[in-house]
């Protein structure tokens, strides 16, 4: 695919990009696919921090072409989408708590399959073919872990044998490398690389049902001090370094204004700089904190 990269985003705090009111004991739950019921964030949400990170307002689009070009506008005189169009934000790895480790990236073989096409149908070469799903209560681990204690790893309360694998291992250097690309950066790579691990699909499901992070928040009454009535509820939130990835296209730019912009300038210029956004709710309580870096095609 002609002008498209690769964004992923790695959550700095627990990251709440709400779905509405639940019917559950979460009043307030996140996000989630329809189909694999795994943790998503949508390309809308993401688009419209990311235009909020180059200050793109309704009046600065309207003032600055190329920021109207990029994001869209709505004008009297002429409107158009934006250009550049973000796929949502699927999980690729979520962080669970570790006997040894502290913590691990899990990540599934069907995680890591859908990882894969995607990035093919990209244009991605060269990639590492997805590890195969192991038996009994072995995992895949990469072939330096920190995960380990005498053969076993234990991820929350469960006992998982760990099994060296060049795929794991493969997978683990090549996702470093794209959420980790700075050279400042390369104790960050190691430190995922030890703690990697691809886990069963079953579980992996299991994992993102219970391992995402529930609050319980309530309201104060500021005459007596004590719980608001009905200001008691339960909010969900991925958890801090959760990792997510999304596709990035700008085959064409809406516009009849476009004078000398590009697809490949408009691409260039707003999704190469790594960013620090602010996505989600909870803003004010330092929720929703994430990194976004962006991978061309051919890297």
């Amino acid at each position: 695919m002609a002008n498209t990269k690769i964004y992923w985003l790695h959550t700095l705090s627990p990251t709440h990009v709400g779905s509405g009111r639940g019917v559950g004991y979460i009043d307030l739950p996140i996000h989630r696919d329809k189909v694999t019921n795994w943790p998503v964030i949508p390309g809308s949400a993401f688009k419209g921090v990311w235009a909020d990170s180059f200050r793109a307002t309704e009046a600065n689009r309207k003032s600055n072409t190329e920021l109207g070009l990029a994001f869209g506008r709505s004008s009297d005189d002429g409107s158009n989408s934006g250009a550049l169009m973000p796929t949502d934000a699927r999980l690729v790895c979520l962080p669970v708590r570790s006997f040894q480790g502290t913590f691990a990236w899990c990540t599934s073989p069907l995680a890591l399959q859908m990882l894969h096409r995607d990035l093919t149908l990209a244009g991605v070469t060269q990639l590492p073919s997805p590890p195969k799903t192991l038996t009994g209560d072995a995992i895949h681990r990469t072939a330096s872990t920190a995960l380990e204690d005498e053969g076993r790893i234990f991820l929350e309360d469960l006992d998982f044998t760990g099994k060296a694998c060049p795929t794991a291992t493969a997978w683990a250097e090549k996702l470093a490398h794209w959420v980790f690309p700075q050279e400042e950066q390369s104790s960050w790579r190691a430190r995922f690389i030890e703690r990697f691990a691809v886990v069963p699909d079953t579980i992996f499901d299991f994992l993102t049902e219970t391992g995402t992070e529930v609050t319980t928040r309530v309201r104060i009454d500021d005459d007596s001090k004590t719980v608001a009535r009905g200001q008691l509820w339960n909010e969900e939130s991925l958890p801090a370094e959760t990792i997510l990835f999304g596709l990035v296209t700008c085959d064409r730019i809406f516009s009849r204004d476009a004078g000398a912009f590009t697809p490949e300038g408009l691409i260039s210029h707003f999704a190469s700089d790594p960013l620090i956004l602010q996505i989600g709710g909870k803003a004010t309580i330092g929720r929703g904190r994430i990194r976004c870096t962006f991978t061309p095609v051919g890297d």
